[in-house]
């Protein structure tokens, strides 16, 4: 006979799980240090990977003004346009990415907490009734 009760928090579980994914439950049991911080490691590399590829297309692009004045060029200019420019759009990354993920790890937690309850009304049920636990024999083949 089927049990409204347990069923309906079924359900609630499966719904959780289908809205949150499994991505989120996974990454609900990491530290926030660490959520964040592999996070924020991982937009600052996309960042700088997608700064090295402009930098890749500007000197393709000015490829022959770079190998008539090969000689010329202050390379020590050069490094502090290139390069001062990319530590501080690194930094402006590394805090933007830090205040989104606290804020996302929030949300999500919240969530996931939700979830835990659902799971532990039904850890509950099945430790009142018994039946269901005490048979654990049975494998449904």
């Amino acid at each position: 006979m089927v049990n409204e009760e347990k069923t309906r928090i079924m359900i609630k579980i499966a719904q959780y799980e289908t809205d949150l994914g499994e991505k989120v439950i996974n990454e609900g049991s990491c530290y926030k240090k660490d959520y964040i911080r592999s996070h924020m490691l991982s937009a600052m590399f996309n960042f700088s990977t997608a700064y090295i590829l402009i930098l890749v297309l500007a000197a393709l692009y000015n490829i022959d003004y770079i190998f008539l004045n090969f000689v010329t060029i202050n390379y020590v200019k050069l490094f502090f346009e290139i390069f001062v420019p990319y530590f501080l759009l690194i930094m402006f990354c590394a805090i933007i990415s830090s205040i989104y993920f606290n804020d996302k790890y929030k949300k999500d937690r919240e969530k996931i907490k939700k979830y835990y309850v659902e799971l532990k009304r039904l850890e509950k049920y099945y430790s009142e009734s018994g039946k269901e636990a005490m048979d654990d024999t049975i494998t449904g083949a």
